[in-house]
C-alpha cells in the first residue's frame, strides 16, 4: 500500500506506528487488522531494523534525525496523523511530538525507553540510569569481546524477566543476537537526548500513556513521569502486562490504542436531559 495515497479512501487521519528496540515494523500486524474498518496504518521500520541502516553514531542531538525522517514519511501524508510508538519507538515518537506538534494528532506512548533525564534527578534516579545504563553496557562489551549473545540475553532478560533467554529456540536467540548492534545504537541516541520533563509541558495534543504492571519498575516509573509532566495525557496502567505486550499480548493493548485515537477522532459529547417540570 502507498501511504501517501491509500490513506485517503479512509475517513480519518492516518495512523503511524514506530515499534520497540530489537522488533520491526511487523509488530504492528494486529493493530492494523484492529484499525482497518477506520483508518490506514503506516508502520515504518526505525534504523538498524527491516533491512534499514543503522543510524549514524550519536552527535548530542539524541533521536534528532530519525525523529526526521519520520517526520518526512508523516509529511506525505499532508495532514496530522495519529502518532503510536513503543519503547524506542514511544521515544522517536515523543521527540517527533515536540519537534513538530502540529504533525500529531494524538500520541499513544507504550513505555518510552526515555532514560536520559533521569542522569539529572534525585539520587533514587541517578541510580536507576545507571541500572540501565549497566544493560546497554553489557550489549556493547558482549558484542565488541565477540560474543553478542551474552549482552542480548542480559538485554533481552531485562526486560521480559529471567529466564526468557533460555527459554527462546536457538534459531531466535540468534537471530536476536545479530541485532547487538542496532541496540547499541538506540541506547547511543535515547542516551545523548536533551530535552527535560519541563520542555514536555509544551505539547498541545491528547497523550495516552500505557505501561504494563509487570514491567521492569524502572520502565514504569519513566512512564509515569513522563506523563506526569504532559497536559493532556491519561496514564492506563495495565494489569498482568510486560514491557512487551505490544508485541505478545496485542488484544489487550490494541483496543486501548484503538480507544485513544477514535476518542481524538470522535470527542464524546456532553449530553443533558431535559428538565422537567412538575404538571
Amino acid at each position: 500500500m502507498n501511504a501517501q495515497t491509500d490513506y485517503k479512501n479512509r475517513f480519518s487521519a492516518p495512523v503511524v506506528a514506530l515499534h520497540s528496540s530489537a522488533s520491526s515494523s511487523l509488530q504492528w500486524r494486529n493493530l492494523e487488522e484492529v484499525l482497518s474498518d477506520r483508518f490506514f496504518i503506516s508502520a515504518p521500520n526505525l534504523p538498524g531494523y527491516g533491512g534499514e541502516a543503522i543510524a549514524h553514531p550519536a552527535n548530542g542531538d539524541g533521536v534528532r534525525a530519525i525523529a526526521e525522517s519520520i517526520i518526512q514519511h508523516i509529511g506525505g501524508f499532508g495532514q496530522p496523523v495519529h502518532l503510536v510508538g513503543h519503547s524506542y519507538g514511544a521515544t522517536v515518537a515523543l521527540k517527533i511530538a515536540l519537534l513538530r506538534p502540529d504533525l500529531v494528532k494524538s500520541l499513544t506512548l507504550y513505555e518510552p525507553a526515555a532514560f536520559h533525564f533521569l542522569q539529572s534527578g534525585d539520587p533514587a534516579e541517578q541510580a536507576m540510569f545507571d541500572r540501565i545504563s549497566q544493560i546497554s553496557n553489557a550489549v556493547s562489551d558482549s558484542h565488541i569481546a565477540g560474543c553478542s549473545a551474552r549482552g542480548m540475553q542480559t538485554f533481552i532478560d531485562f526486560w521480559n524477566g529471567t529466564g526468557t533467554w533460555d527459554r527462546m529456540p536457538e534459531q531466535t536467540r540468534e537471530g536476536l543476537s545479530t541485532l547487538a548492534p542496532s541496540i547499541m545504537s538506540d541506547f547511543a541516541h535515547g542516551f545523548s537526548e536533551t530535552w527535560s520533563l519541563g520542555d514536555l509541558a509544551r505539547l498541545p495534543m491528547p497523550v495516552l500513556m500505557l505501561t504494563g504492571m509487570d514491567s521492569p519498575d524502572l520502565a514504569q516509573y519513566v512512564a509515569q513521569r513522563i506523563a506526569d509532566a504532559i497536559p493532556h495525557s491519561r496514564l492506563a496502567l495495565l494489569p498482568g502486562l510486560g514491557h512487551m505486550a505490544p508485541v505478545f499480548e496485542p488484544d489487550w493493548v490494541n483496543p486501548r490504542i484503538y480507544e485513544h485515537i477514535v476518542s481524538t477522532e470522535r470527542p464524546v459529547a456532553n449530553c443533558y436531559w431535559p428538565q422537567q417540570t412538575a404538571a
